[in-house]
């Protein structure tokens, strides 16, 4: 189900290109890697298995916010690699920030389900390789709360004010309110989105902030600390390990789908030794390593039989059907961004999570 699922969705745009792909200029053996990404998101394992094979070290940085990894980008940070969102690329790559990858010096790319090949955000393949992938839902301590959580509406339930709990963006708040509106996440009419912002003005006192250096929100919710959290599997799979009792919900309106992917920076002095770590990472056994160690989906379709069954048959991580009611996120034309941003800082100076 998880393959054929996402044939129905709108990322999916054309076939494979079957281009060739331009090969950086040939850089000395490298002995340091940089890569960038969400805390807790590389498990340090498999960072560490990599230098013991290769003899590269590998530093990790953290990053609180992907803008703020683009921002670092376009000021020369010293990446080697990064993992970023889907949302983020078509910017990445009509900026010229990224450089054009060398398939030659991946071939376990061709361990990547059909389904993740040649999508809308960097068609042909050129620049991105999917790192994992999952679904944004609602995790829920139904012992206490008074009525079910069923939907994205559910949210606005005064009754629920300081009991939801997320990390705050604009993105995420906007794709909730216009999901539980009815209204596709990615719409362009202005008046729509005008709607939206008056509903997350609304919505906002409910809502506590969460630190964006947490890696996961399993505590707060196996101790009770906020019955509802807006996240994902691994949070909802980690919180359910300390207490039976949290839950994951999809919401009825449908979930919110994502896609995370690995991308080498143009500017890049290391960009051979960065192929390498991503060839090693979509070997099928380092791809299953991860999803044990994570609860993240993969879309490496070699790596399925070496996954923990009990995760690879798992709802929360490989969805079925609800998936047909799942919206990706794309990134807004530019006049329509500005005027979402606009809608956002005009909330922010009026309202304030908790």
């Amino acid at each position: 189900m998880y393959r054929a699922i996402f044939i129905i969705l709108p990322i999916i745009l054309t076939a494979c290109s079957g281009g060739s792909f331009v090969s950086p200029p040939i850089t000395p053996t490298a002995t340091k890697l940089v890569i960038a990404g969400w805390t807790g998101y590389m498990p340090q394992t498999i960072l560490d298995a990599f230098s013991a094979e290769t003899g590269i070290a590998v530093e990790y940085v953290i990053y609180e916010e992907q803008p703020a990894a683009i921002a670092q980008l376009r000021a020369g940070a010293d990446y080697d690699l990064v993992v970023m969102g889907s949302y983020f690329l078509p910017r990445l790559i009509g900026d010229d920030l990224l450089a054009p990858l060398d398939y030659g010096q991946i071939p376990n790319h061709r361990n990547i389900s059909i389904n993740f090949h040649d999508l809308s955000y960097d068609p042909g393949n050129r620049y991105s390789v999917v790192y994992q992938w999952g679904v944004g839902g609602l995790i829920v301590r139904p012992d206490l709360l008074d009525r079910p959580i069923t939907r994205w509406a559910d949210l606005w339930d005064p009754a629920l004010a300081g009991k939801i709990a997320m990390w705050v963006t604009e993105d995420d708040l906007f794709a909730i309110t216009l999901k539980a509106m009815g209204q596709p996440v990615n719409t362009t009419d202005r008046s729509v989105l005008a709607e939206a912002a008056q509903r997350i003005s609304t919505l906002l006192p409910n809502i506590v902030a969460l630190d964006p250096m947490m890696p996961n929100a399993a505590d707060l919710l196996a101790n009770g600390t906020y019955p509802i959290v807006y996240g994902w599997s691994f949070d909802a799979i980690a919180g359910h390990a300390l207490n039976p009792a949290v839950a994951f919900v999809f919401p009825e309106e449908g979930p919110i789908f994502w896609i995370d992917t690995l991308i080498v920076p143009k500017a890049s002095t290391r960009q051979a030794a960065a192929f390498q770590f991503i060839n090693f990472v979509l070997r099928p056994e380092i791809s299953a390593q991860i999803t044990n160690e994570i609860y993240v989906a993969t879309a490496n379709e070699r790596a399925m039989s070496l996954i923990d069954p009990a995760l690879r048959d798992h709802p929360w991580i490989f969805p079925g059907r609800i998936m047909l009611k799942a919206e990706y996120l794309s990134e807004p034309p530019a006049d329509i961004k500005a005027y979402r941003h606009q809608l956002w800082e005009q909330i922010a100076t009026t309202q304030r999570v908790r």
